[in-house]
């Protein structure tokens, strides 16, 4: 029997939750597909596959012969290009055309396409031609990894080899990129695309404390003035007309620097780590609703809001192994706390960018304490670990 009225969620795991359920409220029967059946997603979805997503291949056959009317990716990049080959070769809606999901998905190929359209992005050494140029400080990233895996500060031509071997390992294609360091403030920017401009956005200041390449504390709104998300927005208005990108969400991550606004990656799917449950614990607005219409064929709109409340996101980690042992920390002041365990007490917590134990959302009165307390988050969570050389030492009471 033919699931042309089913949606096929991509992915299985914690993250996709929210997802599933945005999917199941509005009515939708769900099918969800991974290789885990231990996973979140499978107990609670309307059916299960069991595949590895990731090959193109066969999620193709697998919706090909269940036919699934729509597709809709989960958190990571594996899940949305999967998802987009198959709606490109299907005809789902929802998806841009393959080479402009080549240009978003792949960094090199992003900061080929921003040189040539005129876009700010870090400048990038050919190291055939370059090698004898290039000016450090600079960073070298696998051009298709995720969560700053394999992504290397690099301070002279002394360390570069060593760099790139760790970002080609990082990297399914064995490839990378050697780019100018930036400094300046990390920002985020979700905006929804409707008809070939942003209908409405969101901005987030992020904080990288564990691992100096992903984001682990972050909050809403943004002190950015309104001078520089206006220079932001032209910026990524002048990306949607240049590629033509269809309806839905454009997540993009960005250095404020005095330069003004460098652009770093975009992305077409849902950012992780509960991304959008801090814009919803701010806004109110149902950011999920907005990401999943697109995949549906629908068209969804922000209803306005009065209310903005200050919330702060926290994802936990350790540069270091770990044992986590709970969330612990001082509440002094705080308004509101939502923590989402993604572990275990006991379990160990692999080094930043590897391991995550959970994800706090702390609720302040003011915009001022906000901005004050979020770069210091994962100083008021380190009770929640011990180091393994300590836990070897303990006895289970003492735990």
């Amino acid at each position: 029997m033919s699931k042309s009225s089913w949606v096929l969620l991509v992915g299985t795991s914690f993250s996709a939750v929210p997802i599933l359920h945005t999917l199941q409220a509005a009515g939708w029967a769900v099918a969800v597909c991974g290789n885990h059946p231990s996973d979140p997603c499978v107990a609670q979805a309307d059916a299960y596959y069991q595949l590895d997503y990731s090959n193109h291949e066969q999620l193709l056959a697998l919706v090909k012969r269940e036919g699934f009317g729509y597709l809709c990716p989960s958190c990571n990049d594996y899940a949305y290009l999967s998802a987009a080959y198959v709606a490109n070769s299907l005809g789902l809606p929802g998806f841009d055309a393959p080479n402009n999901i080549e240009v978003i998905a792949n960094k090199a190929s992003f900061r080929s396409f921003a040189h040539a359209a005129g876009l700010p992005v870090p400048r990038v050494w050919q190291l055939e031609f370059e090698r004898e140029l290039i000016q450090y400080p600079v960073l070298v990233k696998p051009v298709d990894s995720f969560s700053g895996r394999g992504v290397t500060k690099v301070l002279s031509s002394l360390g570069l080899d060593v760099a790139i071997a760790e970002a080609q390992e990082e990297s399914r294609s064995q490839r990378y990129v050697v780019e100018q360091f930036i400094e300046g403030s990390l920002h985020s920017h979700s905006a929804f695309i409707q008809e070939g401009k942003i209908a409405f956005d969101f901005f987030v200041d992020e904080y990288c404390q564990a691992y100096p390449y992903q984001v682990d504390c972050s909050h809403h709104p943004s002190q950015l003035p309104q001078e520089a998300r206006g220079q932001l927005r032209a910026l990524i208005q002048q990306m949607v007309q240049s590629l033509g990108l269809v309806d839905g969400l454009l997540h993009t991550q960005f250095m404020f620097s005095p330069d003004g606004p460098i652009l770093i990656e975009s992305m077409r799917r849902c950012p992780g780590d509960l991304y959008y449950h801090l814009i919803h614990l701010s806004t109110g607005q149902a950011y999920l609703q907005h990401y999943v219409a697109p995949f549906l064929g629908q068209t969804t709109r922000v209803v306005p809001s009065a209310v903005e409340r200050f919330w702060m996101r926290h994802t936990l980690s350790q540069a270091k192994d770990s044992i986590y042992i709970g969330v612990n920390t001082q509440l002094d002041g705080w308004k509101g706390f939502k923590v989402f365990p993604l572990l275990e007490a006991g379990q160990i917590v692999k080094a930043a960018p590897f391991g995550k134990a959970a994800i706090a959302f702390i609720e302040v009165s003011s915009f001022a304490e906000m901005v004050e307390q979020t770069p210091r988050l994962a100083d008021r969570f380190q009770g929640s670990f011990m180091s393994p050389e300590l836990g070897m030492q303990l006895d289970a009471g003492d735990c």
